[in-house]
């Protein structure tokens, strides 16, 4: 019986654990297949892989692309490959344009006297630093409580030190997977800010796109699981499912909490992974 978390987050982006790190984390929590999925990059994969096949777990190599702006609708690619050139081009110039948005976010952070360290900032982030990696340091200075106070005080949508950012369209981005020959879905649709009359012709714009799937299982769907299942597989779309995690804190899921909710998890989890498994063959 598979037990999936198809959704989780290294240090390569804006998680708190390296591959290997998570690899044990989500053994001890029963998980049998697991996907990283980071935002705007791959580095992670190759590590997350071996960490996998060392201990016997089902590994399907993830990516979480950020589109539509400050719309923020995210796109999950399954069976990307690590070595795909259009693709770490691609997240070359998207962590360049993040970098850029960050260090002037912290611009505006030392205009308003709460100077961070950028160097220590960029250093910890990786290849995908974000807002989060913003918000910790200013917790380790003490200029705030909690993350979470980080976002609501500074650097959330609309807040003093906010910049938007500019991403490619949703369609853009599943364009892009399904020409690598990758498998696209929808992230956590419950975490849109779009109103349904604007999602749901959507998503018949992104199935003309290439879009296979839908993140149906993830945290911020719980109380609408039956809707969005139910939807996905009315549309001949794939359902997956995962926590999201970065930290167990900051308001994403802990590891392997959403296969509990998540009846057909065996079986959606292995539709995805025969989708996605002609694309990691040699």
């Amino acid at each position: 019986m598979i037990r999936p978390d198809l959704h989780l987050h290294t240090t390569a982006s804006d998680g708190i654990y390296d591959a290997r790190q998570l690899a044990r984390l989500v053994q001890r929590a029963s998980v049998t297949m697991f996907s990283v999925t980071d935002h705007d990059t791959m580095a992670a994969l190759p590590e997350a892989s071996d960490a996998a096949y060392d201990r016997g777990l089902a590994f399907l190599p993830g990516v979480e692309i950020s589109t539509e702006g400050d719309d923020e609708v995210h796109i999950l690619g399954y069976g990307v490959r690590y070595d795909d050139e259009i693709l770490l081009a691609c997240f070359r110039k998207a962590a360049e344009d993040r970098k850029n948005r960050i260090l002037a976010m912290a611009e505006k952070l030392k205009s308003l006297r709460l100077p961070l360290s950028m160097e220590d900032v960029i250093a910890r982030a990786g290849s995908s630093v974000g807002r989060p990696h913003l918000a910790r340091a200013m917790l380790d200075r003490g200029y705030v409580n909690s993350v979470q106070q980080a976002f609501l005080l500074y650097l959330g949508k609309g807040r003093c030190a906010y910049l938007p950012r500019v991403t490619m369209t949703a369609a853009q981005a599943i364009s892009l997977l399904r020409d690598r020959v990758a498998v696209p879905v929808l992230a956590h649709p419950g975490m849109i800010r779009w109103p349904l009359e604007k999602l749901l012709p959507m998503l018949k714009v992104w199935q003309e796109a290439g879009l296979k799937g839908i993140e149906v299982y993830h945290p911020a769907n719980q109380s609408n699981y039956p809707y969005w299942d139910r939807l996905a597989r009315q549309r001949g779309l794939l359902v997956t499912g995962g926590s999201d995690f970065h930290d167990g804190k900051s308001g994403h899921g802990q590891i392997g909490e959403t296969a509990e909710a998540w009846p057909s998890a065996c079986d959606d989890a292995w539709a995805l992974y025969r989708a996605a498994n002609k694309n990691l063959k040699p």
